[in-house]
């Protein structure tokens, strides 16, 4: 296995899962990190960055805060390996709390240090 790098570079809302905002974050690796906060049509340009081996899930979330009573929206998660990339990875939920939730990633993976 060799060391490599995913950064995300943007996403894009293109639809929304909560009627006024969706608080987002990813998890990758064991890592989470908060994204800003989404709406219909918006594009915010991001520079995250995680190293890691082997392959991994990355996985978008919309978050519904520490409620007993509402747990976290899972949006999607998209497969992210060694392999060197440059593209967009879609994720839209298909059912659940998020269900129509869509949102476009931006992402590279390239060798790591």
């Amino acid at each position: 296995m060799h060391v490599a790098i995913l950064i995300i570079r943007s996403i894009v809302c293109k639809e929304q899962a909560e009627t006024f905002t969706d608080e987002l974050y990813v998890t990758f690796n064991g890592v989470k990190i908060s994204l800003p906060n989404m709406t219909r049509g918006q594009t915010e340009v991001l520079d995250d960055e995680f190293i890691f081996e082997g392959a991994s899930q990355l996985s978008l979330f919309e978050n519904d805060g520490d409620h007993w009573y509402d747990r976290d929206d899972f949006i999607a998660s998209n497969t992210i390996t060694e392999a060197p990339l440059d593209t967009t990875l879609e994720f839209k939920s298909s059912s659940g709390n998020a269900l129509g939730a869509h949102y476009a990633l931006d992402v590279s993976v390239t060798a790591g240090p």
